[in-house]
């Protein structure tokens, strides 16, 4: 369901990333999804092999990581069984674009049940930085498509150059199910013209 995403190691917390891209005014952008916590050390490689299971390499090379092992080799294999997932994030004009792998209930899409906020980090010669000039991103409007399988989101206060965190933990799917990874982080370089 993820076809032509990124998969992304995470050291310090041991976890796997789904990245989509895309391009807006010639400048890639886009989204970041957790995609499965708990590793045992630290994600270092990823290789699909022919039979599409995904191996990950790991190792603390002498740092720390959550994971609870110096190193380790995991496999992932995909059971067939399709998660209720953000499947991507698209920048527009006056907001965002959701899709899912599932049909959402149009009911619990609301401006009441997703929030979102915008944060940068600073960019300095100290390792790190915490969020830094949060805001709060109002949502006018919660519009379903009809056929349930994506969401507009309009918002007031978009700002480039920023990370726009969705928490779409309120969402559920036509069965009543919560979203597998309710929080997906966009990175907003521009804002689409059209």
């Amino acid at each position: 369901p993820f076809e032509n995403q990124l998969f992304v190691g995470e050291f310090t917390y041991a976890f796997l990333s789904r990245v989509f891209l895309e391009k807006v005014d010639g400048e890639y952008q886009g989204a970041c999804f957790r995609f499965r916590s708990g590793m045992k050390s630290a994600v270092f490689r990823t290789h699909f092999l022919p039979d599409g299971s995904l191996m990950l390499g790991e190792t603390n090379r002498g740092w720390n990581s959550l994971g609870t092992r110096s190193f380790a080799l995991q496999r992932l294999r995909w059971t067939g069984r399709l998660p209720f997932e953000m499947k991507t994030i698209e920048a527009r004009p006056d907001g965002f674009l959701i899709r899912f792998t599932r049909r959402i209930d149009t009911g619990t899409a609301t401006p009441r049940t997703i929030r979102m906020k915008s944060y940068t980090y600073r960019y300095q010669q100290a390792y790190g930085s915490p969020e830094v000039d949060s805001r709060e991103i109002r949502i006018h409007k919660a519009l379903p498509s009809p056929d349930a399988l994506s969401l507009r989101l309009v918002c007031e206060g978009l700002r480039p150059g920023y990370v726009h965190e969705i928490d779409a933990s309120g969402l559920r799917d036509e069965a009543g199910g919560p979203l597998l990874h309710s929080d997906g982080y966009y990175t907003l370089n521009r804002i689409p013209s059209k």
